[in-house]
């Protein structure tokens, strides 16, 4: 499939962010509102290696498994992903992997100018315009995030015009919560159909390095994302 390069209206964006950060910490059968991504779980495990994705170690070009992404220590984004063998695949991934760690990294400095993340965006795009929108929502809910993102059963399209490239996967956010700025507490929701979603995103080169262009999703995507 050919990558698109339109945005996704604005309006569209923001109805995205308001069920994403809804679904976390509220929702079916939660105890608090806002606060989380929405995603997926129980896919089979891959190697050790293919979870050993902890911001801050020295990043290694094409290797989602490393970033220099610092994320504060209660918070762990699991990629159960296998690496490509294709160079120009393995940096597109990586690049979907640094926009995700990059999206937490500005919840958590309540920046939705985060320089982190405006690196791993195309500036004016619905990547940027998305990822602002869910640092914004989680700043007016004076909440952070806390516990395990995990991201699986990837799939990279086809390199266009050796600078465009599809990725998407599922996300598993039923260990990942809101947390309350002001008091530490987290809110805490069941596992439900709000946990999965697909994500999928159209990923550009630019001078090196892939950034995030375009993003979709899909909520409450059990059929593709559980069991």
């Amino acid at each position: 499939m050919r990558p698109t390069r339109s945005a996704v209206p604005l309006a569209a964006v923001a109805a995205a962010v308001a069920l994403l950060v809804t679904g976390c910490g509220g929702g079916d059968g939660g105890d608090g509102k806002s606060g989380k991504i929405d995603g997926a779980e129980d896919a089979g495990k891959k190697s050790p290696s293919a979870e050993s994705s902890s911001p801050g170690k020295e990043d290694v070009a094409g290797d989602f498994r490393t970033s220099d992404i610092e994320l504060p220590d209660d918070v762990k984004l699991v990629f159960d992903w296998d690496q490509p063998s294709d160079p120009d695949k393995a940096a597109a991934l990586d690049g979907a992997a640094d926009y995700m760690r990059a999206q937490v990294h500005a919840v958590a400095e309540q920046d939705p100018k985060d320089p982190v993340l405006a690196k791993h965006v195309v500036p004016l795009e619905s990547a940027q315009e998305y990822a602002a929108l869910l640092v914004k929502a989680h700043v007016k809910d004076e909440v952070t995030v806390t516990g395990q993102d995990r991201y699986y059963r990837e799939e990279v399209g086809d390199v266009v015009d050796e600078n465009l490239a599809e990725v998407s996967f599922c996300v598993d956010q039923s260990d990942f919560f809101a947390k309350k700025i002001k008091n530490g507490k987290i809110l805490r929701t069941e596992e439900n159909a709000s946990s999965y979603m697909r994500f999928t995103m159209v990923m550009e080169k630019e001078s090196e390095l892939w950034k995030a262009r375009t993003f979709q999703y899909k909520p409450k995507a059990v059929k593709q994302c559980k069991g």
